[in-house]
């Protein structure tokens, strides 16, 4: 499903950066896709094609991590993951402790983490839709499911870095070293970015 409010402010972003006629390559006629597979598959694989062509791909990351539409208790997850850093004796308690936290919020319904040393590798299960494409199967993106190729990861920061990322920004302030590892629509097997904890100190 397309949120045109949400496409609007990246097209304002676009506009800004590079003036109305790239914006209107780049997003074309939004009022005239229709919520229907076909109409999706066709608008993201032509939107993500153009922002590509654009060659900028450090301005793109930030705006789609910038501009993530999907809502979430950031705040409240990053004070709790906060509270539980700061009580925590190890990393690996820490996130033990925030993971069963998480777990029990939102009924089960959370990112796996594996930690190695100080960075915690957030990885998002697989979600199941009998209407994604073959290059979107997996993909939890209501837009990116539909995607009959596979794209960069320009895209993908919005999931990574924007949605997942934010509790951590609010733990840890927005300097928190993040990094994007791969996707399904980038052709990988799984979602996954890193994040480049503070160690403990003691």
């Amino acid at each position: 499903m397309m949120d045109k409010q949400w496409i609007s402010l990246l097209a304002g972003d676009i506009e800004s950066q590079y003036g109305k006629e790239t914006r209107g390559s780049v997003f074309g006629d939004i009022d005239s896709v229709q919520n229907d597979h076909e109409s999706l598959s066709a608008w993201f694989d032509h939107f993500t094609t153009e922002m590509d062509e654009l060659d900028d791909k450090k301005f793109l990351q930030r705006m789609m991590a910038n501009r993530c539409p999907c809502g979430g208790d950031y705040a409240d997850d990053g004070k709790m993951m906060r509270i539980f850093y700061d009580k925590s004796g190890t990393l690996t308690e820490f996130v033990d402790s925030y993971r069963k936290w998480l777990y029990n919020k939102y009924d089960g319904d959370i990112d796996a983490m594996e930690l190695t040393g100080s960075v915690l590798y957030m990885i998002k299960p697989w979600k199941k839709s009998e209407t994604a494409n073959r290059c979107g199967e997996g993909c939890h993106c209501g837009l990116a499911m539909h995607t009959n190729k596979t794209v960069s990861d320009i895209f993908c920061y919005c999931c990574t870095i924007g949605h997942t990322g934010r509790s951590f920004q609010f733990a840890f302030g927005n300097d928190i070293k993040m990094k994007f590892i791969e996707s399904i629509i980038t052709g990988g097997k799984e979602c996954t970015m890193a994040v480049y904890l503070p160690e403990k100190i003691f």
